[in-house]
């Protein structure tokens, strides 16, 4: 008897035995790809980088304001070739983030950043926090413009010494990035014109991030004021906003509450805020309407 039970015991452990090797086997399977892109993204956070999947094999990494964007196709079809190599594979790719946020714009050339160089309106609560000191252009109202070099693959903030590396000045790179905008708006986006009250709102509402930012182009708000045949108003309450009245309509003061609570809810309520203010042009150069 105590024979059979030791026979049934062996049998019992070589049966999880097996199970477990089973298991394992399991385990070398390749990941898919979206496991694989899970695994990379879990690595980055690891060394202590900001990191969040995107579409298709494609992650992206944050240091402050800096972004780069990984294309993880060809790690992967490493990994797929050789499954064993995984943690040296997606070692490379965080090394790779790191000395890709390391470097940031250190070795490109003006030339080669200039069709990619933008305006950036930004609060000054955001700038503080950056870290670092940005180049920059101040706006009435605790604002500021930045410059960023937005390419496919990056996006990144110009500092104080990339300008003087570049043996320019802060004032032509202003004109650069506000040209640049300019024309990828007319190129892409169109001011809209919609009723509210008997009032019409015009602005620009789009996907590219700068949508605030447009209010700083003076042949964008010449735009407004011609389809509104006279002065305006404009409102930047949050970074993807930019609407503007007839100046007109706040000579009536339950308008201009109106308009002020509405801007401030909006300020107050979004998740990228950019100004509670209201502001004017005068003499072609942007004013806080008081």
């Amino acid at each position: 008897m105590l024979e059979r039970a030791l026979l049934v015991v062996c049998l019992v452990l070589a049966a999880l035995a097996a199970g477990c090797a089973g298991g394992d086997d399991a385990g070398d399977e390749p990941l898919p790809a979206s496991s694989f892109k899970e695994t990379v993204v879990a690595d980055l956070k690891e060394a202590g980088l900001t990191a969040e999947p995107g579409f298709d094999l494609n992650a992206s990494v944050f240091e402050g304001p800096n972004r780069v964007d990984l294309a993880l196709d060809d790690a992967f079809a490493e990994y797929e070739a050789d499954p064993g190599r995984r943690d040296e594979i997606v070692a490379g790719v965080v090394d790779e983030a790191e000395r890709r946020l390391e470097a940031g714009i250190g070795e490109v050339a003006l030339e080669e950043a200039r069709p990619d160089l933008m305006p950036l309106l930004q609060a000054g609560f955001d700038i503080r926090r950056y870290g670092f000191e940005p180049a920059m252009t101040e706006v009435p109202g605790d604002l500021d413009v930045v410059y960023v070099v937005d390419a496919d693959d990056a996006f990144t903030v110009v500092r104080s010494e990339d300008v003087e590396r570049w043996g320019t000045t802060v004032e032509e790179l202003h004109d650069v990035a506000v040209a640049n905008l300019l024309r990828q708006t007319n190129e892409d986006e169109k001011l809209l014109c919609e009723p509210a009250g008997d009032q019409e709102l015009c602005g620009w509402s789009g996907t590219d991030g700068y949508d605030a930012t447009r209010m700083i182009v003076p042949g964008l708000r010449r735009q407004i004021v011609r389809e509104y045949g006279g002065p305006a108003v404009f409102a930047v309450p949050m970074d993807n906003v930019f609407v503007a009245l007839p100046l007109e309509v706040l000579e009536n003061r339950v308008n201009a509450e109106r308009l002020r609570a509405r801007v401030e809810q909006d300020f107050q309520t979004s998740e990228n805020p950019v100004s509670p203010e209201l502001f004017v042009e005068r003499n072609g150069e942007l004013a806080l309407l008081r």
